[in-house]
């Protein structure tokens, strides 16, 4: 693109350079006219043009030289914008990446720390849960445990009077009791199942 540009300059500085080197050879002709419509010494036609053909053969050379100079300069112009615009491409994707590498870390630490604290949290919930669902479980325990004892308590004491009625003496009577107890047995299971 960029070579594309300065040739087209090269070409317009040549056309400019054409052009004014046309204009003072007009103007050398014209003051050659001039001059020799004066009185002073007369050129011949054959003289005439031969100075012209060397003035156009001076002209074309010089045109040639510029134009060597000129296209030369060119290049080298050319090949230190390309080198310029390389380092400069390769310079910009450098900061661009590493300012990319910047961001990706600090993104980086940003989750690493968040996910640290919301294991925390979790543990943190986690432990609590298993504490309040221990205690809960121990007091449901000793609540089932207190309400078995009273209700163990209640029916073994109703099959005692039951059994031997009032006013009986219990240690002379335990071996009683004892065979009574085994006997309703079964009742005592079903009564206990169904008060707990």
């Amino acid at each position: 693109m960029i070579e594309l540009i300065l040739a087209g300059a090269l070409a317009f500085v040549l056309a400019v350079i054409v052009v004014v080197q046309n204009q003072q050879l007009s103007i050398l002709r014209r003051q050659h006219h001039t001059d020799t419509s004066n009185t002073g010494p007369k050129v011949t036609q054959p003289t005439a043009t031969e100075l012209e053909a060397k003035l156009k053969a001076a002209y074309e050379a010089k045109i040639t030289e510029s134009v060597t100079t000129f296209g030369s300069d060119l290049q080298a112009t050319s090949r230190r914008l390309s080198e310029q615009v390389s380092r400069l491409t390769t310079t910009v994707i450098e900061e661009e990446l590493e300012a990319y590498q910047k961001t990706l870390e600090q993104v980086r630490k940003s989750a690493t720390e968040a996910m640290g604290q919301i294991h925390q949290a979790v543990e943190h919930q986690r432990v609590e849960l298993r504490q309040g669902m221990e205690a809960e479980l121990a007091a449901e325990k000793k609540a089932l445990a207190d309400k078995f004892d009273t209700k163990l308590g209640d029916i073994v004491s109703s099959y005692i009077s039951e059994s031997l009625g009032s006013g009986v003496d219990l240690g002379a009577q335990m071996q009683f009791i004892l065979t009574s107890l085994e006997a309703h047995k079964a009742d005592i299971r079903k009564d206990l199942l169904d008060g707990v």
